[in-house]
């Protein structure tokens, strides 16, 4: 007879077996009642032999009790988003950036897998323990989800690799387990959710472990982030994982060229209704890591991936109203109100008509029907008229002469105020800077989680507070009282609290969550980071002339005169100025973190421009560059003493070279002066 830690040891193993069979798998060889079973005698002898549990056992997935609060957790590598494709034409794009972006006689290879839809995460193993688990949040930053995940028993909590590794996936819902879900929770009268992803998503982020454990939850890792150490291509990781015993899809297509890229696109259109998860696309990703390593990213995607995302659904409905709202920034935008109908797992019930001219190709009127799609888009988008149905009675939609919010004259803007040729844009807008709906708008705006993450200040205490006059800006949220929250209506003491408490919190965010919430025109979430790391402190960007500020603004990577015109017009103005400076005054924005300056080094002094397919990513380069001392340039410009200039590099930056007198040199040329050596002098 075994003793009790052997019996502990083969049911463990058992049991985790049977996981592995039925949620990887999908091939479950005991019933539910037997399974049962196995975990009741477990927990028996873990109850008679407390020194035989630990916390890999299948009995301590579940926390005993909820957590308090969601703790952030900072991610090693950031979590890019995926550029996305919705034709052919722009996938052969694709292709040829990646052929252009490698070294001359280099080929491409690429794997092809579903695109899932579910809830990002990333998931890290340690000493082969699972240690560690996070939503995506903004990439860079996500929660602490590791109890939550931990409930999901297709996640293995042990792993043969014994090395720390981090994995990227989906946690999601398989389309029987939701209908399973569903009549349990109209059976206990609570409403049944619209689609997969959102019944995973809303789980993931649960603050009770137990309440997550009621969820049919599954998880598929699609990434790993050490690959490049431990293999030479994607695939090989792909399938290394699933050896690891890791759930993943197991449906991915290693492609040679660009056809069999597009076969295995069209081969997972045609079979993704037969899948048991939602999907909507396909990820193509080069395959070698070493290209990957090459090519690079953008400020917002790897270069070496896209998402081909399949043909939009679409649906007909009726527009029973078509209302005016008014944005951040005053632009007014058409909105249809429809009857509810079912597109993409959710019901829509409203549609964006964008603007006037759109309205008027399409010719949308009250009591149409029409057609709309989601393709990419949140709010889906009226593509169509069916004029069939069309009452004689029904009139042209005419936008509005006024602001709706508060009556103001609208206006156009030209195209381009320097080429008054090119006419007025579509939009229209509210010029009142003050107009109730943009001082909303604004607000909420500055509050978003993405910006300065002013937790419970959601939009109907933003309207209370704005309509009872006690905030015109956002500096004036610093301003508020816990008196003059707690006597708003559906608010507290203890809620008017929480909401003090997370205003004066937010006075700690980096300057460039400041940049961002104060809703510059073209400056989104890495722009304002760029901003910011130029500036430093909000003091620094205020007291910059309008030259020095152009001066500064040039100098970023990507930023094109159309961007730092925005900059500088927003900062110009007065009334922006003006509330910058309240801001300062009132200490909001901590300064932003910078690397520290290198002052000795063999590069000391000198300058560089990097350019063309070198054999690593130009980032890389970057960093020891500067490491050594050295300035980047993102330009040739005048000062600037070397241009690197690698495989297919443009005429335009050797012309410049040549402009400015900065000497061109080659990649092992630079690997040189890094190395503290010296350059042969020009004959």
């Amino acid at each position: 007879m075994p003793s009790p830690a052997e019996r502990h040891a083969a049911l463990v193993h058992e049991i985790e077996a049977q996981n592995y069979r039925y949620y990887v798998l999908d091939d479950a060889t005991l019933s539910d009642a037997e399974f049962d079973a196995l975990m009741r005698e477990l927990r028996e002898i873990e109850a008679k032999h407390p020194e035989l549990s630990s916390p890999d056992s299948p009995t301590q997935r579940v926390a005993g009790e909820a957590r308090p609060f969601a703790t952030k957790v900072k991610h090693a590598v950031r979590m890019f988003s995926l550029d996305n494709a919705y034709s052919l034409d722009e996938m052969k794009e694709f292709a040829r950036r990646v052929d252009d972006g490698l070294p001359n006689g280099a080929t491409a290879t690429f794997t092809v897998e579903p695109k899932l839809d579910g809830a990002s995460v990333e998931v890290v193993y340690d000493g082969g323990a699972l240690v560690q688990a996070s939503t995506r949040g903004d990439g860079e930053i996500g929660e602490d989800i590791t109890v939550n995940v931990r409930t999901i028993r297709g996640v293995p909590l042990t792993i043969p690799h014994r090395g720390k590794i981090t994995l990227r996936g989906e946690v999601l819902i398989f389309r029987k387990d939701l209908e399973t879900l569903n009549t349990a929770r109209l059976a206990e009268g609570l409403e049944p959710f619209a689609n997969p992803r959102n019944a995973a998503a809303g789980a993931v982020r649960m603050l009770d472990a137990r309440e997550v454990r009621r969820r049919p939850l599954r998880a598929l890792f699609y990434q790993l982030v050490e690959g490049p150490t431990l293999h030479k291509t994607h695939g090989e990781s792909l399938r290394w994982m699933a050896d690891q015993g890791l759930p993943t899809h197991r449906r991915e297509a290693s492609c040679a060229t660009f056809d069999e890229v597009v076969q295995a696109i069209a081969a997972i259109d045609r079979a993704r209704e037969s899948y048991p998860y939602e999907t909507d696309g396909a990820v193509v990703k080069v395959d070698a890591y070493r290209q990957q390593d090459i090519l690079g990213f953008t400020s917002k995607f790897p270069k070496w991936a896209i998402a081909f995302k399949f043909a939009a659904e679409r649906a007909r409905t009726l527009v029973r109203e078509i209302i005016v709202q008014v944005g951040r920034t005053g632009t007014l935008t058409p909105v249809a109100v429809l009857d509810p109908v079912e597109l993409g797992g959710t019901t829509v019930s409203r549609a964006s008509l964008h603007n006037a001219d759109l309205i008027a190709a399409l010719d949308v009127r009250v009591g149409d029907y029409v057609f709309i799609q989601k393709a990419g888009e949140i709010i889906p988008q009226v593509i169509n008229v069916d004029p069939s149905e069309r009452h004689q009675e029904s009139a042209p939609f005419v936008m509005p002469e006024r602001c709706p919010a508060c009556g103001t004259r609208v206006i156009s803007r030209l195209r381009e105020t320097e080429r008054p040729e090119l006419g007025t844009e579509a939009a229209v807008r509210c010029p009142n800077r003050v107009c109730p709906a943009q001082v909303k708008a604004a607000i909420f705006y500055f509050t978003r989680r993405f910006a300065m993450d002013i937790d419970h200040l959601g939009i109907a205490l933003v309207e209370q507070l704005v309509d009872g006059a006690m905030v015109k800006d956002v500096a004036d949220l610093y301003t508020l009282t816990l008196e003059q929250i707690a006597d708003l209506e559906r608010m507290g003491t203890k809620s008017a609290a929480s909401v003090i408490e997370s205003i004066q919190a937010s006075r700690e965010r980096t300057l460039d969550r400041l940049v961002c919430g104060l809703g510059i025109p073209q400056i989104g979430q890495v722009a304002a980071r760029q901003v910011a790391e130029q500036a430093g402190t909000l003091e620094t960007m205020l007291a910059w002339s309008e030259s020095e500020l152009r001066e500064h603004l040039g100098a970023i990577r990507g930023f094109g005169p159309k961007m730092i015109d925005s900059v500088v017009q927003y900062v110009s103005d007065p009334a922006n100025r003006a509330l910058m400076e309240k801001l300062r005054a009132l200490g909001v924005g901590r300064p932003q973190p910078r690397a520290e300056v290198v002052t000795e080094g063999p590069l000391v002094g000198a300058s560089f421009c990097v350019t063309g397919v070198l054999s690593r990513k130009r980032e890389d380069i970057h960093a020891e560059l500067r490491a050594k001392g050295a300035v980047i340039h993102e330009s040739v410009k005048k000062g600037t003493t070397y241009l690197v200039a690698g495989d297919k590099t443009g005429k335009t930056k050797l012309d410049q070279a040549k402009k400015h007198g900065t000497r061109v040199i080659t990649e092992p040329e630079m690997e040189t002066l890094i190395k503290g050596g010296t350059l042969p002098a020009i004959a």
